[in-house]
């Protein structure tokens, strides 16, 4: 993978399972934290080396085991001048839920961007069935509505996004793709630099 492919997948997965949180530290200065959760040791080492590969600097990798369910790994650097970057690309600080939107830079990137992009996204918060069929499942409409134009740039489809409302008042929304739409996604996914494919539970 090129630099510009990695910050794609990068991007992806942070869009997934990370996030810019705005916290203080105990003298009451921001610490500018970049932070990303997954069930998943590989996952969690992966996005450190692609941080690494981008950044030139690795995170701290820790875990914490919950009762009855299962351990959760995290990633955490602080660093206000990575935040900084972040932001200029247009990955927002603070919940992103209703603000978060595919960077236009994976727009305006080459085919393995966007499809890097897409599996980033994929490995973290996607749903691949036994069929080959793929499902996205988010609580950001915006973000989710960019993510299928994106999506119809790589395989000519444009997928409707569908809302659902959970206990009357939490709104979520899905993007579904068939077997043949995910076999077609599927087929082109990115080779790390060792010659295998980014993880996918």
């Amino acid at each position: 993978m090129n630099r510009g492919e990695k910050l794609a997948l990068f991007l992806g997965m942070l869009s997934g399972d990370g996030c810019l949180s705005i916290k203080h530290s105990g003298e009451g200065y921001r610490d500018y934290p970049i932070q990303f959760w997954n069930n998943d040791e590989k996952i969690v080492r992966l996005f450190d080396q692609l941080f690494f590969d981008l950044f030139e600097i690795h995170g701290r990798i820790s875990s914490r085991k919950r009762e009855k369910r299962q351990e959760i790994w995290e990633f955490l650097k602080h660093s206000h001048k990575i935040v900084n970057e972040l932001r200029a690309i247009g990955f927002p600080e603070g919940v992103k839920r209703d603000v978060l939107r595919v960077p236009k830079i994976i727009f305006q990137g080459s085919n393995n961007e966007k499809i890097s992009f897409i599996w980033g996204l994929l490995i973290t918060d996607g749903c691949v069935r036994e069929s080959g069929a793929i499902s996205f499942h988010l609580g950001s409409k915006l973000f989710l509505e960019d993510f299928s134009n994106l999506i119809s740039q790589v395989i000519g489809v444009r997928k409707p996004i569908k809302e659902f409302i959970q206990k009357e008042k939490y709104h979520s929304y899905q993007l579904y793709l068939n077997k043949d739409e995910g076999l077609a996604l599927l087929s082109n996914v990115p080779t790390c630099d060792n010659g295998t494919r980014a993880v996918l539970r």
